[in-house]
C-alpha cells in the first residue's frame, strides 16, 4: 500500500466518525433552535442562519475528508517525510473501509441503545407527573442514532462502494481538469 493510500484510509475513517458524531450535534442544535424559536420570537432570523452556516460548514468538512481525500493530502503535505513510497500490506482500501463502518454503526448502536431505553423509561416515569415532557426530543435522537448504527452495520459494503465510486470520479475529474 503506497503512503498515499494509508492517508486516504485513515481521512476517509476520521470523516465516517465526524459523521457519526455530527449527526448528534446536528440534532441537538436543531432541538435547541427549536427550543429558542419557541420561547424567544426576536433574534430567530440570527439563529436559524447560525444553524444553516455551522451545518454548511459541517458538510463541506464531511466532503473533503470522505470525498476529496487526494486534495487533502496534497494540500496538507501528509506524503513527505516518509522514506520508502510504500507501506507493506495486503489489505485493500474496501476492506479496512468496511470494518471501520460496522465498527462506527457498532459504537453507534452501543452508545445511543442504553440511552434509548433510558429516556423511554424516564418518559413513562414523568408522564404522569409532567404533562408536558422535556423527553421526546431525546427519545427521537437516540432512536435515529440507533437506527443509523444498525443501518451501518448491516449496509457497510453499499457505503463503501458509494465513497469509492464518488471519490475516484472526484479524482478522476481533478486529474482531467489539472492536464
Amino acid at each position: 500500500m503506497k503512503v498515499k493510500t494509508f492517508w486516504s484510509i485513515l481521512l476517509k475513517v476520521i470523516g465516517l466518525f465526524l459523521i457519526m458524531k455530527g449527526v448528534t450535534v446536528l440534532i441537538y442544535s436543531f432541538s435547541t433552535l427549536l427550543m429558542i424559536s419557541s420561547t424567544v420570537r426576536q433574534g430567530m432570523i440570527g439563529f436559524a442562519l447560525v444553524f444553516v452556516l455551522i451545518v454548511l460548514i459541517y458538510l463541506f468538512i464531511l466532503w473533503l475528508f470522505v470525498f476529496k481525500t487526494s486534495w487533502l493530502i496534497d494540500k496538507l503535505h501528509l506524503v513527505r517525510g516518509f522514506e520508502e513510497d510504500k507501506v507493506e500490506t495486503n489489505i485493500q482500501l474496501t476492506n479496512i473501509l468496511s470494518v471501520a463502518i460496522i465498527v462506527i454503526g457498532g459504537i453507534m448502536l452501543i452508545q445511543s441503545l442504553p440511552q434509548l431505553c433510558q429516556q423511554i423509561f424516564t418518559f413513562f416515569q414523568m408522564k404522569d407527573i409532567l404533562k408536558e415532557s422535556q423527553t421526546i426530543g431525546l427519545i427521537i435522537l437516540y432512536f435515529l442514532q440507533t437506527c443509523l448504527g444498525y443501518l451501518l452495520m448491516t449496509n457497510s459494503k453499499k457505503i463503501t462502494t458509494l465513497i469509492n465510486k464518488r471519490a475516484y470520479s472526484d479524482s478522476s475529474n481533478d486529474n482531467e481538469q489539472n492536464d
